[in-house]
Order: structure tokens, then C-alpha cells, then sequence
């Protein structure tokens, strides 16, 4: 098989899907935030499923996801939300099948795979042996939509290019698995294409009700009680119009005619500002690096995967924290992952490559 080969097609995009990976850190002194992945350890663990460094490039995609053909043999996973995925008859002398999520599966060339809208959560991320091949730009394979750095947001037509040798790598992952044959040219045998196990889902356990730790913004002692009642003592929902630069929150307006005008200062992801309107917005990947509304709420590091899965009509409730509790949250958060990588590690054994 040809490095030509090496290649997924993308039949039909979903809502919104774009390349990612664990993005630009360090370049808010140009005014370009952090972007990559939405929830950075779904697409590490997710790489990690088929062997790829963390910050291998791979796709995110929100809602309705794409349908994608698949011009090489692959060694693929899917994590995040509760996406179905199956592969459409007829393609690659195959039936119709469903693709199991949250573990490694080896797709034959040929096949066409579809990624259907989630009854829970809103983000998956998908990862392919060797990665996607494209160009590096500040260091990052990802898009940035918001600042139009990387890739364009993903449509018909197009070609992604994968890693060369993204086949070979495929066949020898999945024989480290599966007990495949390690021969790139071998035929594998179909009756089994994935392991019995798989990675524990990560959603919000009430979704589509999120509770989101919080810290007292730089700006929260400025409003009245009775704003900070209002802010606490409901549920918001998240607008149409959110996207990866913030969450956009509707519900009973807080009273802003006392706060001050201020001057722009930095913002981070979690940042939660509050515009003159009285609604909130949460700031996410791709948020502006400097804002001037006030900033009365800051979103514990350790909810970054809560945040990624909220779409538009989720309902998000804040939960006031310490700084202790969050730096507990945060301690916690990165153990799991530790845990969760060397139990992939043990049960996959990938070959030196």
C-alpha cells in the first residue's frame, strides 16, 4: 500500500469537526490562546489507545459528527461522548456494523464510517495510528477557527493526510493487541477487531446537567447579594450561539448597573465574565486573551472535560470552591489520568517503533 493511500476522506462533515491536537501553550503575548483539544486528556487518552504520542494530531468533533472514509487499513479510537459509530453496508465487502467506542478497533480499507449525534455528552475525539500529517504551525497541527490559524473547520471532499506508514503502524498495534498478523500485506482475520475492554466514560454524571466547581473571580465582591444569589441560585443555559471561544449562559439577567467600567486584563480558559447584558460566559479554547467585563467566577482547571461536553441546551450550575478543593480537584483529575495511561500501557504492550 502507497503513502497516496494513507489518507481519510472526509464524505459528509458533521456540525463542527476540526483537526486537533493538545494545542499552542505559551503565545497569549501574540494574543493567540491556547486552542487544541477541548478536553486535552480525552485526545491524549485517546491516542494513547492506538499507541501515539499525546500530542499526535487527531480530530474533535461536536454533535452530529462526519461520515469518513477510510482509504488505508487503521487502527482507531473514538473517546468522549456517547457518539455511535457504525460502519455503512457495502463498503469494504462488509455488512453494515457498529464500531465500539472508548477502545482501539482495526478498520479494514475501503470502509465508511459514520458518527451519529450523541444521546449524552457533545465532544468526541478521534485518533488514528500514526496521526494526521499536516503541516505544524506555532508548533500545533490544531485548527484555531476563532483566530483562522491550522487547518480549516473540516467539509466534503477533503483529503486528510495521515502518517506514511500509518497502515504498517496499524497492522503492528493491532497485532500487539489483538494477536493479529505482523505483516502489513497479511489479512487479518475480521472475527475480531477490538478488545473486550474499554476506557471508563468521562461525562458529566447528570448531563445535560453540568455542575461546575468555581472559584470567586478577581471581580465577584463587586456585585450585590442579591446578583450573587441569582448567580448561584440557578440553573443556566447554555445558548445557540457557544462555540469554542466561550459558552454563551441564559437565565434570570444579574444586575450590573452598579459594577464599574474597567480595563482589559488577561482571561483564561474558565474565566467566567459577566457582560453588561447580566448573563455569563464562560470562556473556553479559543477565548480572546484580554477582556474588560468583570471577571466574577474562575472555572476550577480540574472541570475542563465538564466544559467541553456542554452544548447548547445544557443546564450548568455553579458550585463555589476553595482554593484548596480546587487544587485538590486538580491533583485528583491528573492522577486518574496517570492511572488511567498506565493501564493502557500494561494492556496494550506497542511495540518500539
Amino acid at each position: 500500500m502507497s503513502g497516496s493511500d494513507a489518507v481519510i476522506e472526509v464524505v459528509k462533515a458533521g456540525l463542527l469537526d476540526s483537526v486537533q491536537d493538545l494545542g499552542r501553550p505559551g503565545q497569549a503575548r501574540i494574543a493567540l490562546s491556547r486552542g487544541g483539544a477541548m478536553d486535552r486528556s480525552a485526545m491524549t487518552l485517546a491516542n494513547a489507545l492506538v499507541g501515539n504520542a499525546p500530542d499526535a494530531a487527531g480530530l474533535e468533533i461536536t454533535g452530529p459528527g462526519p461520515t469518513l472514509r477510510l482509504h488505508c487499513d487503521l487502527w482507531i479510537a473514538t473517546v468522549g461522548a456517547r457518539h455511535a459509530v457504525s460502519r455503512l453496508p457495502g463498503e469494504a465487502g462488509g455488512p453494515a456494523a457498529a464500531v465500539p467506542t472508548g477502545r482501539p478497533v482495526f478498520v479494514p480499507a475501503g470502509s465508511v464510517l459514520r458518527w451519529q449525534a450523541p444521546p449524552a455528552g457533545w465532544r468526541s475525539w478521534i485518533a488514528v495510528a500514526g496521526g494526521l500529517d499536516l503541516p505544524t504551525v506555532l508548533a500545533s497541527r490544531s485548527a484555531h477557527l476563532a483566530s483562522g490559524i491550522g487547518p480549516a473547520r473540516l467539509e466534503a471532499g477533503r483529503r486528510l493526510p495521515l502518517h506514511p506508514r500509518a497502515a504498517e503502524l496499524s497492522h503492528r498495534r493491532a497485532a500487539a493487541v489483538l494477536g493479529l498478523p505482523d505483516e502489513p500485506e497479511a489479512t487479518p482475520p475480521w472475527r475480531r477487531t477490538a478488545p473486550r475492554w474499554q476506557v471508563a466514560e468521562d461525562l458529566p454524571p447528570e448531563w445535560p446537567v453540568i455542575e461546575l466547581p468555581v472559584l470567586a473571580g478577581r471581580h465577584y465582591e463587586m456585585l450585590p447579594e442579591a446578583a450573587r444569589d441569582a448567580l448561584f441560585g440557578q440553573d443556566w443555559t447554555v445558548g445557540a450561539q457557544s462555540n469554542r471561544q466561550g459558552l454563551r449562559l441564559h437565565g434570570q439577567a444579574l444586575d450590573t448597573r452598579g459594577l464599574p467600567q474597567l480595563a482589559s486584563e488577561p482571561v483564561s480558559v474558565g474565566t467566567v465574565q459577566l457582560p453588561p447584558a447580566g448573563e455569563p460566559v464562560i470562556l473556553l479554547a479559543e477565548h480572546q486573551t484580554t477582556g474588560g467585563y468583570p471577571r466574577i467566577l474562575e472555572v476550577a482547571s480540574a472541570a475542563e472535560h465538564l466544559l467541553a461536553q456542554a452544548g447548547a441546551g445544557c443546564r450548568v450550575r455553579f458550585r463555589r470552591v476553595g482554593l484548596d478543593e480546587a487544587d485538590d480537584l486538580a491533583r485528583r483529575r491528573a492522577r486518574e489520568l496517570d492511572l488511567r495511561l498506565a493501564g493502557l500501557r500494561q494492556a496494550c504492550a506497542y511495540p518500539d517503533e
